[in-house]
């Protein structure tokens, strides 16, 4: 039953975060409204939420930086995080969302349909994870993908959503030639509005925060990359 999820609501706009509170209530979700994220971090403890629904305009903070810190936090970094905007639906701040660390993005006031099953989708594969992953180590670099952590040489690196999976990516095919459309399918899911010059820019931001690291990242020649065991 619907009734075992916790959803939060983080939206300060009161017609707009009635709507989201009725449409999941009435699909048997326990829904709790918050109208600033100061208020939603206080009573995170308590409400334990398995998702929330978060406006990227709330007052006092930015919603993507309210989804980096749940995403950084231990004991939020599982929940699912769909990030809300009031705007039409723009690609340039669906991939800043995305890279934030959000498992959705919608145009708000969503249609409630499309909501409840998107829902519901994102819980089921939540459900069906698969046991949790060892660690991948390579050299000073050691990688939990289950709790999005990476250290090098003991010190944990800040990496964005999308560098983060480049790189789980990279060590999982190691050795391999990975061409800018295999990542782009596989890293990307394929998304339309994503071309090979923004897979050559984050393997390059991924390379500088690896440090020496990164240089095992080598570029093929008029193909794609290779990461060097």
């Amino acid at each position: 039953m619907n009734s075992r999820w916790n959803i939060v609501i983080v939206e300060d706009d009161p017609q707009t975060g009635a709507f989201y509170r009725a449409t999941l209530k009435s699909a048997g979700y326990k829904a709790l409204l918050f109208t600033r994220p100061a208020e939603f971090f206080t009573a995170l403890a308590k409400a334990k939420p398995d998702a929330a629904f978060i406006e990227l305009k709330v007052p006092g903070m930015d919603g993507k930086d309210v989804i980096r810190v749940l995403r950084a936090n231990e004991a939020t970094r599982r929940m699912l995080l769909i990030g809300l905007s009031r705007r039409p639906a723009d690609s340039k701040e669906a991939i800043g969302v995305f890279n934030a660390g959000a498992d959705e993005y919608l145009s708000s006031p969503a249609d409630p349909e499309f909501v409840l099953v998107r829902l519901a989708s994102l819980l089921q594969r939540r459900l069906a994870s698969p046991a949790k992953e060892e660690p991948i180590v390579l050299g000073e670099l050691s990688v939990l993908p289950d709790e999005r952590v990476c250290r090098l040489a003991g010190k944990a690196l800040k990496l964005t959503r999308i560098e983060f999976d480049l790189l789980v990516y990279f060590l999982r095919q190691r050795g391999r030639i990975l061409t800018r459309g295999q990542l782009l399918k596989d890293v990307w899911q394929g998304d339309p509005v994503t071309g090979t010059a923004t897979v050559d820019k984050h393997v390059e931001n991924l390379r500088r925060k690896l440090g020496l690291f990164g240089a095992r990242i080598e570029t093929v020649i008029k193909l794609g990359y290779v990461l060097k065991a």
